[in-house]
């Protein structure tokens, strides 16, 4: 559920900061913005399986991560580990290998696998998100992660200012479950995410 929600989390796209013909090229030339980008926080709502919760997650490219909220609980990624809290409980270290396998969400290199997923590619028009201009992509990928085959539709909202994803929202279907998922993101350049106390 963890690595799904980091997937999830990793997996935003935008349009170039000018107009190109083709909407693959913008959406790939969105993703190397993102990882350029380096820091954003991201406000979850996801539906899957009758259950609904929120989250919100925090990336530092490329090695931290802060994860709040969701049936899973709490998680933080630094260089020096991850930790993880349990709702009720106290924080605690994660199993071994949880650090490295979420930092593999935070690498160029997903990026790349992420692009060669990529199926199709559409553009939808120009939509407005809190008052300002953005425009929109469909973007359907089939994507193997950890061995699990997952097929997503992503109606992506780019800001047409800065080419910068402000909101995307995702149908997707992995192991027989569908689920919906819908990210407000915000770039917040003095982010920081330390180890818990």
């Amino acid at each position: 559920m963890i690595s799904t929600r980091i997937l999830v989390a990793l997996l935003l796209a935008a349009g170039a900061t000018t107009a190109q013909a083709d909407p693959k090229a913008e959406v790939f030339a969105a993703w190397d913005a993102m990882i350029a980008a380096k820091s954003y926080r991201a406000t979850v709502e996801t539906s899957a399986n009758s259950m609904q919760f929120k989250q919100t997650i925090e990336i530092i490219i490329p090695d931290r991560m802060r994860m709040n909220g969701g049936p899973g609980g709490d998680m933080v990624v630094t260089p020096e580990g991850a930790w993880i809290r349990i709702p009720g409980s106290d924080w605690t270290a994660a199993p071994p290998g949880t650090a490295a396998l979420s930092k593999q969400y935070l690498s160029p290199d997903f990026v790349d696998k992420a692009k060669a997923a990529v199926k199709s590619v559409a553009a939808l028009g120009t939509e407005e998100v809190n008052g300002k201009p953005a425009r929109t992509y469909r973007v359907d990928q089939v994507m193997t992660t950890m061995g699990v085959e997952s097929e997503t539709s992503t109606k992506l909202f780019v800001d047409v200012a800065s080419g910068r994803p402000v909101r995307q929202e995702i149908d997707a279907k992995a192991m027989g479950t569908s689920s919906r998922t819908v990210q407000d993101i915000e770039y917040v350049a003095d982010l920081e995410i330390q180890a818990p106390k």
